[in-house]
C-alpha cells in the first residue's frame, strides 16, 4: 500500500473517529472543545474538494483561538467576555490583513497549542493538588496535546523522518479520538 493510500484511508476514518466525542461529550466542560475539534477536519476536507486548494493556515488559526476559549471555565468567559470578543476580532484582522509564511503560521499555532496545554495541565494539578486523583481524562488529553505540539515543531524544524512521524502522530491522534469517543469527562473509568 502506497504512502498516499495509507494517508488517505488515515484521515478518512481520523474524521470519522473525531466526529464521535462530541456527542459523547455533550454536556461535559469539554462539549464545545470536542465540537470545534470535530468540525476542523470536514471543513478543510469540504473546502479542500470544493475549491480545489488546502485550506489557509489562517482558518487553523482561528479555529485553535476557539479551541483555546472552549477550554477556559464559564466564570472566565464571563467574566472577561468582552476581552476575548475584542481579542477574537483583533485576530480575525490581523488574519485577513498579514500575509504569513507557513512557518509564521506554525508558530501562530504552536503558541496556542502550548496555551491549551498549560490550560489542561493547571486542570490537572488543581484537580490533584484538592483532590489527591489523578484524572485520567486530563491526562490523556495532555498527552493528546503533546502529540499535536511534536507534530507541528517537526513540521517548523524537520527534527524527525516526516512521513514516519506523520504516520505514528496520525495513528496516536485516532487512539485518542477512540479514547474521548468511550470515556466521558465527568464519568472517567479509570481513577487512580
Amino acid at each position: 500500500m502506497s504512502f498516499i493510500l495509507f494517508s488517505k484511508i488515515l484521515l478518512y476514518i481520523s474524521i470519522v473517529i473525531w466526529l464521535i466525542p462530541p456527542w459523547r461529550q455533550f454536556q461535559t466542560k469539554y462539549f464545545i472543545f470536542f465540537l470545534i475539534l470535530a468540525l476542523i477536519d470536514p471543513i478543510s476536507f469540504i473546502y479542500r474538494y470544493i475549491i480545489i486548494k488546502t485550506i489557509p493556515f489562517e482558518f487553523y488559526i482561528f479555529a485553535n483561538y476557539l479551541l483555546l476559549i472552549s477550554l477556559l471555565e464559564s466564570t472566565t468567559i464571563k467574566k472577561n467576555g468582552f476581552l476575548f470578543i475584542v481579542t477574537g476580532l483583533t485576530l480575525i484582522g490581523i488574519i485577513i490583513f498579514a500575509n504569513f509564511t507557513n512557518n509564521q503560521s506554525l508558530i501562530f499555532l504552536l503558541a496556542f497549542q502550548f496555551l491549551m496545554l498549560a490550560t489542561i495541565l493547571k486542570r490537572f494539578i488543581v484537580n490533584y493538588a484538592f483532590e489527591k486523583r489523578v484524572n485520567v481524562f486530563n491526562l490523556i488529553l495532555i498527552f493528546y496535546f503533546l502529540t499535536i505540539i511534536t507534530k507541528f515543531f517537526n513540521l517548523l524544524t524537520g527534527f524527525a523522518d516526516a512521513i514516519a512521524f506523520f504516520i505514528i502522530t496520525s495513528i496516536a491522534q485516532v487512539i485518542f479520538g477512540l479514547y474521548f469517543s468511550i470515556v466521558r469527562e465527568d464519568k472517567p473509568k479509570i481513577v487512580l
